[in-house]
């Protein structure tokens, strides 16, 4: 079910949420005064009973003191214990100080005590700076997925992957990477990722690495095995820490979900990674990013190479555990972010947030962040960089299905990237968020409303019926399904992100986070221009509401994700936006001195992907091409300078280019594309 929440004009009208308006605190109880000045995060949603968090002064944090303090907490609470948060040594302890993850304390006491009355008794103590509830974390998802086998895969083209990059099985039905306007009779042709020109300059590099956080990957599924993220110095299920990372058994990842620190700071699984509860969406998720390309079988991804093992790797940051509702909690998700970090992973790609923490100034998390807010400044800093191309981590968060006009937390934070969702329409997903917070959009998927056909949706791996590291099982069924929903958009710019970075590595680059996120939210398609009228939303098979597009002019982020583009960006070549079916006039004055004299070239594939029939023109400066197809490639300029007319072999000449790309879509906003 969608709820909408209505927001105060006023709010709306600053630009913020109400954070902590409680009653002016000289009303309130002494005590009831210092739990309100000190309460970080929020206490609504479910919270794990028997335990909350607390944050003590920099000074009350080490040595002495904090054997003092953390007695005096004990003493004043009749709490059972007190231990780090973040019991492991992280690898960058400069880091993990600077963003006060030292100063984090884990206080377990019975569950009869209610977390209120712990919490009042913690505030009394002068030392504790923030307290916080362990609350649990909130999927962006529904757990609603449909197999493969039970969709009838007719298309009205009777599609083949004849004239596709890869010749993985069920490429022609992923509409998300390459759409062609035939899986449903609404479809845009064109409304899709831009990858298939991307691919074209690089498909991957097992150099990056995505940390999922979700469910857990399947890790013996046909098209995922051989991209699993491996820690080779692990051995597995032998109950022993051999890296001596402070994990034990983590070999393709670890499970935090009710993890279990031991007396010696070395943090062991209470579950292995397992795929089998739930929906499997850390699966299909994973297969979005990084499925295994060109091996002949179910899928393509994102980033997932061109069957030369050359796809990203993809480590399993489990936090969820299924079909019972088990969810992780703040702290869990915490440590997996400093897991992240010290393991090589230079994507989080996170599906999940709290709805009840949505709109707030980014300021006061800085001042008085949450737990898992400073675990997150840990992954972000540029001093724990991944990857040679890329100084500093990126994160990634789904913007949440609920339909608000605002993205919920994290990711409604201006240092992460909150994805909104489109179908495949090139329309907002009705169940989307939308708003303040929200960075950029991608393809999420719909259901739009024909019976037992999902194909409007996401189609990427699934979970099958196989328990993680069950031996000898290659084949079984659901290894393929359907999902939707702004987690589904949400690894799409994931993986669009490792495609760049793969790529500046390629051409020897490296760039900042600000200046990674800052390419690819310009590298984007306009989707406002087609914001008009309405949409219906099939909330269920027997629900629908009739959407207002107006709604969600300007607030899906700065556009719809183009691979294409932002590879351009990365490369430093300026796009061109331009109509498919039309002549195009386009001024060279941006690019180069549209007076000079220059002759064209276009490469094979990029006329073969634009339509081009009739060689392209210069005339009175401006560049004339008539792009017959949806596509994407490269057009270049080349000119002489200081060579005498007069001789043919004069002294002087120099000789010069300028490669432009050109992008060709069903729509163009009238500014060119921009956002």
């Amino acid at each position: 079910m969608r709820y909408r929440i209505l927001m105060l004009t006023a709010v709306m009208a600053l630009g913020i949420s109400c954070t902590k308006n409680f009653q002016e605190t000289d009303t309130l109880p002494e005590g009831r005064q210092d739990l309100e000045a000190k309460m970080v995060g929020e206490s609504d949603g479910e919270i794990i009973p028997g335990t909350i968090l607390v944050k003590l002064d920099e000074g009350a944090a080490s040595g002495e003191e904090m054997e003092r303090v953390t007695q005096e907490i004990l003493r004043n609470t009749g709490a059972h214990s007190i231990r780090p948060s973040i019991s492991i040594k992280a690898r960058n302890m400069e880091a993990f100080r600077k963003h006060g993850l030292h100063r984090w304390f884990t206080l377990e006491f019975d569950e009869s005590t209610a977390n209120e009355d712990m919490a009042l008794k913690a505030a009394a103590i002068k030392e504790v700076r923030s307290i916080q509830y362990n609350r649990m974390l909130e999927p962006s998802w529904n757990d609603e997925a449909y197999a493969l086998e039970e969709v009838p895969l007719t298309r009205s083209d009777a599609a083949t992957n004849d004239g596709l990059p890869f010749n993985d099985e069920y490429l022609s039905y992923q509409w998300n990477l390459i759409n062609d306007g035939s899986i449903h009779p609404e479809a845009v042709a064109g409304a899709d990722l831009g990858v298939k020109d991307a691919w074209r300059l690089c498909a991957g590099d097992p150099s990056i690495t995505v940390a999922v956080f979700d469910l857990g990957i399947n890790d013996i599924h046909e098209d995922l095995r051989d991209a699993l993220w491996e820690n080779e110095d692990e051995i597995r299920g032998n109950g022993i820490d051999d890296d001596k990372n402070g994990f034990i058994d983590d070999c393709n990842g670890f499970n935090f979900f009710r993890c279990e620190t031991l007396d010696d700071g070395t943090v062991k699984q209470a579950h292995i990674i397992d795929c089998s509860k739930g929906s499997g969406h850390g699966t299909h998720v994973a297969g979005i990013i990084g499925a295994t390309n060109n091996n002949g079988k179910g899928v393509s991804s994102i980033a997932g190479g061109s069957g030369n093992e050359d796809g990203v790797r993809l480590m399993s940051c489990q936090i969820f555990y299924g079909e019972d509702g088990a969810k992780g909690t703040d702290d869990e998700a915490a440590l997996g972010f400093i897991y992240a970090a010290d393991n090589g992973a230079c994507i989080a790609q996170c599906s999940w947030g709290h709805t009840s923490e949505i709109l707030r100034h980014d300021q006061e998390y800085i001042d008085n962040a949450p737990l898992e807010y400073d675990a997150l400044q840990y992954f972000l800093d540029p001093s724990n960089s991944n990857h040679e191309s890329l100084e500093g981590n990126i994160a990634v968060f789904a913007a949440g299905n609920q339909g608000n006009p605002y993205s919920i937390y994290p990711g409604s934070l201006k240092d992460i990237i909150s994805v909104t969702a489109l179908d495949c329409r090139y329309l907002p997903g009705g169940y989307s968020n939308y708003g303040p917070g929200c960075k950029i959009a991608a393809p999420g998927g719909e259901w739009l409303g024909v019976k037992d056909d999902y194909r409007t949706m996401i189609l990427s791996t699934g979970k099958g019926t196989a328990h993680a590291g069950t031996p000898g099982i290659t084949n079984f069924n659901n290894q393929y399904v359907f999902m939707y929903g702004t987690s589904m958009a949400c690894p799409h710019v994931a993986g669009v992100l490792a495609l760049g970075i793969a790529y500046a590595k390629k051409l020897g680059k490296k760039f900042t986070r600000e200046e990674m996120t800052s390419m690819l939210l310009t590298s984007v398609n306009d989707i406002d221009s087609r914001l008009e009228g309405t949409k219906t939303f099939y909330e269920s098979t027997t629900s629908y509401v009739d959407l207002p597009l107006e709604t969600y002019k300007g607030k899906m982020g700065t556009g719809a994700v183009d691979a294409w583009k932002f590879l351009m960006a990365i490369e430093g070549t300026p796009s061109v936006m331009v109509k498919a079916g039309e002549m195009a006039s386009v001024d060279l004055e941006p690019y180069c001195n549209p007076q000079g004299t220059y002759t064209l070239s276009m490469d094979d594939a990029s006329k073969k992907s634009l339509g081009i029939s009739e060689d392209p023109v210069i005339r009175n400066g401006r560049l004339e091409i008539t792009c017959t197809a949806i596509g994407a490639g490269k057009i270049t300029l080349e000119g002489s300078v200081g060579k005498d007319p007069e001789m043919e072999d004069g002294i002087g000449g120099m000789n010069y280019s300028r490669e432009i790309s050109i992008v060709s879509r069903p729509f163009v906003s009238s500014n060119g594309g921009w956002f």
